[in-house]
């Protein structure tokens, strides 16, 4: 349910909400999440359940080879398509020129494009169209049953499917062991394998780049079910008292410390001794420091939304931005060049973010097929994940919310907005 500010009413995201919407749902929290004690009752791990421990490549090999190939159709039945592309993002495309080869270049540019949109003119396609036009005439068919891609997908499914047994992706926290993260690392290990088997195995660039691109990109999704189902908990411990959900005060400090100690770089040995010295406190404190530089920034622009709605929890806001009633995201901007918020939910136009974000990912694909330079293709691909990378993972957070109050068509959208066929919520 979603309050329109504009008009002052109240407007349903489905046919038939009842009134029970307002009240708080703890049976998905109480089925999703096993608090697991030793012998002496003391809490030691806490587990999602609905995160399978079965692994398969097969999903993100189908769903990536459909989204390609639905795009290639809409490239060649389109006849508008570089403008639809480039109308969906708006003014974005045009912030990446800074990034060019020389100052020269950049003004150049910047001025070739004034002068076409002043008259009209389409011909300028941003960085983001002329990626995705590299993709349109590939076979993708081809690329995905070659014998060599099949054998390096197939050895990278084994190895990586070893090292999740070893990991246990159903673990969200040890309450008790602050350097139980910190001490696996193993996936990114057996990516390293399969991106330099790969070279080695496969000869032609079409094949090589989007396998290279697969490898990536696998390896970062089945990795990063953790993060968004933890930000789903800490909606939970953030909203609801500790007594409802089964745990002491204390114990909810300590799962915080644990989710804020497995988002320490495997690095920064300092930061993670800093946890140790202070593990009843450290994710508490990494927790509301986060809050509140957000809440500070989020009041600086308050000024800029046309109307403020109801705060979720502490990450999300729904505001009503540029015509169109939204959910912002308070931890993340559109994306790395960009002041303004992300949008993580618009009641006005679900589909939006998850168009967005698929054109995005394709567009990366894209690129390795660019004839740009090394450093700024590293630019470029970091660009285009800020549309989406970090921002889906906080998602976890609106997920407990829409689930904590039962709102099925926000929560389908979610899900499929997030693009990654591993889920299992």
């Amino acid at each position: 349910m979603r309050i329109n500010l504009r008009k002052g009413l109240i407007t349903l995201t489905a046919m038939a909400v009842s009134m029970t919407v307002f009240s708080q749902d703890l049976s998905h929290f109480k089925k999703r999440f096993k608090f697991v004690r030793d012998d002496a009752g003391k809490l030691s791990t806490v587990k999602d359940t609905s995160i399978t421990m079965k692994f398969s490549i097969r999903p993100y090999l189908e769903f990536i080879k459909e989204s390609l190939q639905q795009e290639q159709a809409l490239m060649k039945s389109k006849a508008d398509y570089d403008q639809r592309i480039e109308d969906l993002f708006g003014a974005n495309q045009e912030q990446f020129l800074m990034h060019d080869k020389s100052s020269r270049s950049r003004r150049d540019s910047r001025n070739r494009r004034r002068r076409g949109n002043a008259q009209g003119d389409n011909s300028n396609p941003s960085l983001i169209v002329e990626s995705l036009r590299k993709l349109e005439d590939i076979d993708f068919d081809k690329v995905f049953a070659d014998p060599k891609f099949q054998e390096v997908m197939t050895k990278f499914e084994f190895k990586l499917r070893d090292a999740l047994m070893m990991l246990d992706p159903t673990v969200l926290a040890h309450a008790s062991n602050p350097r139980f993260f910190y001490q696996k690392r193993v996936t990114y290990q057996v990516l390293t394998w399969a991106l330099n088997f790969a070279k080695d195995r496969l000869s032609q660039i079409p094949i090589l780049n989007t396998a290279s691109y697969v490898l990536v990109r696998v390896e970062e999704l089945v990795r990063q079910r953790r993060l968004f189902h933890q930000n789903m908990l800490l909606h939970y411990i953030e909203k609801v008292p500790e007594s409802q959900l089964g745990i002491t005060a204390e114990e909810a400090n300590h799962i915080m410390s644990s989710i804020y100690e497995s988002r320490i770089d495997w690095f920064a040995f300092w930061e993670s001794n800093a946890a140790v010295a202070n593990w009843d406190k450290y994710g508490v404190n990494k927790f509301f420091t986060s809050i509140r530089f957000n809440n500070n920034r989020f009041r600086r622009m308050s000024t800029t939304f046309d109307e403020v709605g109801k705060r979720l929890n502490y990450a999300f806001q729904e505001v009503d931005f540029k015509g169109e009633a939204v959910i912002a995201n308070l931890f993340q901007t559109d994306h790395m060049f960009s002041k303004n918020l992300s949008v993580s939910y618009n009641y006005d136009n679900p589909g939006k973010v998850m168009r967005k974000r698929l054109v995005v990912q394709l567009a990366e694909l894209g690129l390795s097929f660019v004839s740009l330079p090394s450093f700024i293709k590293g630019i470029a691909t970091d660009w285009m994940q800020s549309f989406y990378k970090e921002q889906a993972l906080t998602e976890g957070a609106l997920y407990g919310h829409f689930e904590m109050y039962n709102q099925k068509d926000e929560l389908q959208m979610l899900r499929l907005q997030i693009l990654n066929p591993f889920e299992t919520l």
